[in-house]
């Protein structure tokens, strides 16, 4: 399932298909974008699935961007399931490039017929900060 959300995020400038993994996500779902701005606060964007969409849709409308999941761990307790999800990114427009590593901590809960996203909480490595090497293994 990581696979296929990678899948959809990574992609030239223009839209993606978000709708081929809208009912993987719980009604209810929330994505947390964690991370450090430009003046050095620390913040937390919680958002909808459809928040985020329409975040991503401004954010990479010029990007050529993508992510690969290159490690994860998971358990499984009974109706939920916790994945850390260890990614490298690239991110290209025309006046910046990126690349870099990070990492996305699901949280799924099974209703009965599938497994959905409950949440999604992510930050990137930067100074200071850096991927544990147990999630790299």
């Amino acid at each position: 399932m990581t696979a296929a959300l990678y899948a959809v995020v990574s992609s030239p400038p223009g839209k993606r298909n978000w709708e081929s993994i809208r009912g993987w996500y719980h009604p209810d779902a929330r994505l947390v974008r964690t991370g450090v701005n430009e003046s050095g606060a620390v913040f937390a964007s919680v958002m909808s699935f459809d928040d985020y969409v329409a975040d991503v849709e401004v954010k990479l409308a010029d990007v050529e961007f993508a992510e690969l999941e290159i490690a994860h761990e998971s358990t499984i307790v009974g109706n939920v399931a916790q994945v850390a999800s260890v990614y490298e990114f690239r991110f290209e427009s025309a006046n910046d490039r990126r690349e870099g590593r990070g990492v996305n901590f699901f949280t799924f809960v099974f209703d009965g017929n599938l497994w959905r996203i409950m949440s999604i909480v992510w930050d990137n490595e930067r100074s200071g900060v850096s991927l544990p090497g147990h999630l790299l293994a």
